[in-house]
Order: structure tokens, then sequence, then C-alpha cells
């Protein structure tokens, strides 16, 4: 478990896989993510069940912590396609709970995530792909140290019309440990 001021990044459990289902079939959040396709419980499912043998990945839920109140899970998060010979991952932070977006805790999460990717898994570069239309994400990604490497051009359609997508990534030797 790792833990920051307003929240903490926990393991995954089949009891979230509902809030899950809810907020991956919700057009105002999957208009951010790769996911475009409805999801049934049955794929949800499979995927939670495959993570148990995937070791190229790490998903954490995240949970709201701040004012002592009880947990409330508001996303999840992770390190995928983790290569460990290159020591290096993609990262992706998803805060599912519409009320609690805008609210810096994405930019909490990416650093914990960051954190534990350099100095827990010792890797040396983490990336990322996100739509230019992303502007609060783009942000995030800036503040926590990630730079532009390239881009896409319109490669993506969405919302009816096609966007660019943006490669970041950080350094270890760039991160303020």
């Amino acid at each position: 478990m790792l833990k920051g001021e307003r929240i903490k990044l926990a393991p995954l459990k089949r009891e979230y896989i509902e809030k899950f289902l809810e907020w991956l079939n919700d057009p105002e959040i999957t208009q951010f993510l790769i996911r475009y396709r409805p999801l049934t419980r049955d794929m949800e499912e499979e995927w939670f069940d495959n993570l148990k043998t995937e070791e190229n990945t790490i998903i954490f839920s995240i949970l709201l912590t701040e004012n002592n109140t009880k947990e409330k899970l508001i996303g999840n998060c992770g390190l995928q396609d983790i290569n460990w010979k290159d020591r290096t991952a993609v990262c992706g932070v998803f805060i599912g709970d519409k009320e609690n977006q805008g609210k810096g805790y994405g930019t909490e999460v990416l650093r914990l995530l960051v954190k534990y990717g350099f100095n827990t898994l010792n890797l040396n570069r983490i990336e990322l792909e996100v739509d230019d239309f992303n502007i609060r994400a783009i942000k995030c990604y800036n503040k926590v140290g990630f730079v532009e490497e390239g881009r896409k051009r319109q490669a993506v359609f969405k919302n009816g019309q096609y966007h660019d997508v943006i490669f970041m990534s950080i350094l270890v030797k760039e991160w303020k440990i």
C-alpha cells in the first residue's frame, strides 16, 4: 500500500468491479481512455482474474482518505507493459468518480506511482500516451515532470473529430525525489 496526503494506492478488490463498470460504461469518462466499447460484468471479472498471473502489470485502486473519513474508491492506476530488462513501463491514472475530478488527486496519484516505479521497481523510464484534448491530464503530467517526446497526428477519432496522440515520458534522472 502506498500512502499520500489525501489518497492511498491499495490492491484491487473484486467488490470494486461494480463501480469500475459504472465508470467504464460512462461516455463522459471513456472519452479520455483508450476504451470505447461497453464492458460487461463478465469482461471486467475476466480482466480482474487475469491480473493474478500478469507479471508485467501492477494495478492499484485509488482510495480517498482525506479528512480521516471512511475510505472511498475514486479510481485506479497502474504500471503496465513493464519491461524488466530495459526497465521501462507504461503508466495510467483513471479518476472515475466525477465529483473528485479536477481536485489534484490525479497529480498526487501519479507522483506516488512514479516514485514506486523508480524507487521500488528500479525502473529507468515511465511513459504514457494522452489525447491532445485532455488538457487537464496533460497539465497533471507536466506538473509531475513528464515531457512531450512526440505525437501521432490525427491518430484517434473521438467526439466526432480526429485528434493527435501525445507521447510523454519521465526518466529516473529527471525525477525529483
